[in-house]
């Protein structure tokens, strides 16, 4: 497939290759994207944090925010490498890759020198956008969050992120257990989703 052979919806509408991008890729835009593994999603993500910085955006003021630590160590690296390599490259190569992201060729054009020196801004400004998992972006929340919140909250002050949740859920069980056996309206909720699914799919 070329291309230019519409293979993209834009809000159910088929569309171009190019026209996708235009809107999937500028920061200025909010989009939900859906699509298959191996499809490029990684790509289009990387390119928005470029173009975000590039329009100026600080980026400790950029959070991505992924499900695995090696997806998140992906992304990160894939940034670092287009900035090194934009570093280097002429006018001609940096207007390219700039409208393959989605940017129209005279705002290319202008931002080619842009780009190219956007490495040395990041590396003078000396903090990183924010590439996160789930785990590790809300631990940081409980890290910084004041103590008076976390104790309203009954939440420790000190916390360890667990690789293997498997303990932690058996000490949950029996307090569910508890709570829900008190209450009767709780209790026959409870029974009727066995009733109705089974016990193996009621608790999962």
């Amino acid at each position: 497939m070329s291309d230019t052979t519409a293979a993209y919806r834009i809000n159910g509408q088929l569309v171009e290759r190019a026209a996708f991008y235009t809107v999937a890729c500028d920061p200025a835009r909010s989009v939900a994207v859906e699509a298959c593994a191996g499809a490029g999603k990684t790509w289009m993500l990387v390119s928005r944090i470029l173009r975000a910085l590039l329009d100026g955006t600080a980026p400790q003021d950029i959070l991505a925010i992924t499900f695995t630590k090696k997806a998140a160590g992906e992304m990160r690296q894939r940034l670092q490498d287009w900035l090194r390599e934009f570093a280097t490259r002429d006018d001609q190569r940096l207007i390219t890759e700039l409208v393959l992201r989605g940017m129209p060729p005279a705002a290319a054009q202008a931002r080619a020198a842009d780009l190219r020196g956007l490495h040395a801004r990041l590396l003078a400004a000396g903090r990183p956008v924010q590439i996160r998992t789930f785990h590790s972006w809300f631990a940081s929340l409980l890290r910084s969050a004041p103590l008076a919140v976390l104790q309203e909250l009954g939440l420790p002050a000190e916390h360890e992120l667990l690789e293997d949740d498997s303990e932690a859920v058996a000490l949950v069980w029996p307090r569910f257990y508890a709570v829900v056996a008190a209450d009767a309206t709780l209790r026959q909720d409870f029974m009727d989703s066995v009733a109705r699914h089974g016990r193996h799919q009621t608790l999962k």
